[in-house]
């Protein structure tokens, strides 16, 4: 397993940085197979992502519409972020998943989205099949025990 950590001086390069980063994952996995299986955390740790890519006017690009976005964590349908990113983004009903629903045999998920202290709430084959992982931390190097490449991103609120 490689580990990439990423220290980012300020909050808005250190959500530059993991937006770069899920383009490039997205792009990249669209390229191969035709779409990109993205699995997202609910942990609020992740809700400036979410917000930046709704927002950004960078992230316009990003091919939701080819995205099959799959679900983990605490959370109801009325308070999901998970939800409403898949509404703004127009992603088709029947490309949002939760993790519950288990994973179609011969699919690997290209990119999980968490904060690292959610993963449990993965089930073993989404950590066994993660190909990449972008970990969005405060102040920590969290180590997710899984197969796949490990994009930590370190941000320091206390600095900015």
């Amino acid at each position: 397993m490689t580990v990439r950590t990423i220290h980012s001086p300020s909050k808005d390069v250190h959500l530059d940085q993991i937006t770069k980063e899920l383009m490039r994952q997205a792009n990249h996995a669209v390229t191969v197979s035709g779409e990109f299986q993205f699995a997202i955390s609910e942990s609020p740790t992740v809700d400036d992502v979410y917000a930046r890519l709704m927002c950004d006017p960078d992230m316009r690009s990003f091919p939701w519409g080819k995205t099959q976005l799959w679900c983990y964590g605490q959370t109801t349908s009325e308070d999901s972020i998970q939800e409403a990113l898949a509404v703004h983004a127009g992603i088709p009903e029947n490309q949002v998943h939760n993790v519950s629903e288990g994973l179609p045999e011969g699919v690997s998920i290209d990119c999980c989205l968490t904060d690292g202290t959610d993963v449990e709430a993965l089930p073993e084959d989404f950590k066994r099949v993660c190909q990449a992982w972008i970990i969005v931390s405060e102040k920590d190097v969290l180590d997710v025990q899984s197969d796949g490449v490990q994009h930590c991103f370190m941000f320091d609120e206390e600095r900015d």
